[in-house]
């Protein structure tokens, strides 16, 4: 298993290639099947309501699929969102224990920190071939891997607070600390780089709130203070070096816009983020990452009228909000075919009131509960930071963003203790 996993874990960082993460993602599921009973994953199954709401979330998919117009249009999307099914029925009915445990965040972690290595090696090369130095920061900063900054800003938030919990609990795992702080020490600055407003906010607001519960548990108001401290001394260094990724936070106060407002992105991808560069600042008669999603939203609002229990079927509901767009003339947004922008957005468009529960007792309240009843932080972290990601991204139209909802939501869950009998 633990093999497996990090080979599994490479493959979430190889662009373009999703064979290769497509046959590791099997070889998980063949290997998941014969690690413990039918009987002792028909045990968890009954013990881990967060996984049985995961699996009808899916099914509900299914139904939803059935119900569509554009037949074609819901097959692509069940077969992209097919891993919140797989990672639930293979990796969510295991128990993995505290060794094994530790051995597979470890190798997360280092998977995570070659690959953000990779990147900057691969954008400073481009650097100092243009002299550009745009090619260090965001989406432009991880096309060596290929994929969009939102994202791996998520997975080095994960890498991160594991690092953290691991050298907390002064994990067996780790044999060489120096190299580990070194390695978190690259990912801050790197994470900062990458200038995802939502990751920097959730990592940060994240570590204050673990320096202050270290503080009140352990009683050590001068180790509390000092964390704090360094803390706030690598944010200052970190922003007076690299000032760049902070500029780009004054798109927040930029809400107003105009849907007839033409953009600056005629070959916008489907579902990209709008290109606003870091180098100038948010004009008010541009469209940037708020102002944009803002708008999305309020499509998505008036779409869902009179659709509110059971939402509108799977395969329709890109087309239905298409639609919106054209009445509003939000002609950016109709060449570019904007998503929601927002995961429960999206899921309330799609599954109604009734699918929204559904989904909010598997990837939430569940989870949630489980993490606090066995005191298990890390878990926490993880369970939120997913949370609040998936505010202004809808992660469930994303290959990637599925992969790793079911995967870690489901790992969070395999190492909580169910008291196995096997």
């Amino acid at each position: 298993m633990y093999w497996l996993l990090s080979a599994f874990f490479v493959s979430l960082f190889l662009p373009e290639m999703p064979v290769i993460n497509n046959a590791f993602i099997i070889a998980v599921v063949l290997h998941s099947g014969f690690y413990n009973t039918f009987a002792e994953k028909a045990r968890l199954l009954r013990a881990r309501k967060d996984i049985a709401f995961m699996i009808i979330f899916y099914l509900l998919h299914i139904i939803s699929a059935f119900l569509s117009v554009n037949k074609e249009e819901a097959m692509v999307m069940l077969v992209r969102r097919l891993p919140l099914l797989i990672f639930p029925l293979c990796i969510g009915l295991l128990y993995i224990r505290e060794e094994l445990k530790d051995r597979i965040l470890l190798s997360y972690c280092f998977f995570t920190t070659v690959a953000a290595v990779t990147c900057f090696v691969y954008a400073w090369y481009e650097y100092r071939l243009s002299g550009d130095a745009g090619y260090l920061f965001s989406d432009r900063l991880t096309r060596g891997i290929g994929r969009e900054s939102v994202y791996i800003g998520m997975v080095v938030n994960l890498a991160l607070f594991t690092y953290v919990y691991l050298l907390q609990k002064q994990s067996f795992a780790i044999e060489y600390k120096g190299l580990v702080f070194l390695s978190i020490a690259f990912l801050l600055v790197f994470h900062y780089m990458l200038a995802s407003h939502i990751a920097i906010i959730t990592l940060y607001a994240g570590f204050l709130v673990f320096a202050v519960w270290y503080t009140l548990k352990a009683r050590q108001y001068l180790k509390g203070g000092l964390l704090v401290g360094a803390l706030l001394l690598a944010s200052f260094l970190v922003i007076k070096f690299f000032p760049r990724p902070l500029e780009s936070f004054q798109e927040l106060s930029n809400t107003s816009y105009e849907y007839s407002n033409p953009g600056a992105g005629q070959n916008a991808q489907p579902g990209a983020a709008p290109n606003t560069s870091l180098a100038a600042s948010p004009a008010g008669d541009k469209w940037n990452g708020t102002n944009i999603r803002l708008a999305v939203w309020q499509c998505g609002w008036q779409m869902l009228r009179g659709h509110w229990v059971t939402g509108i079927p799977l395969g329709d509901k890109q087309d239905k909000l298409v639609e919106v767009y054209k009445e509003r003339q939000f002609n950016y947004a109709v060449e570019s075919r904007r998503n929601m922008h927002n995961t429960y957005l999206d899921v309330l468009t799609n599954l109604g009131i009734i699918g929204l529960c559904v989904f909010l007792l598997g990837y939430l309240i569940f989870p949630l509960a489980g993490s606090y009843r066995t005191s298990d932080g890390l878990g926490l972290f993880i369970i939120l930071s997913f949370a609040v990601a998936m505010v202004p991204e809808t992660w469930l139209d994303r290959s990637v963003g599925c992969i790793m909802l079911g995967f870690f939501f489901s790992l969070v869950s395999a190492w909580r203790d169910e008291a196995p009998t096997v």
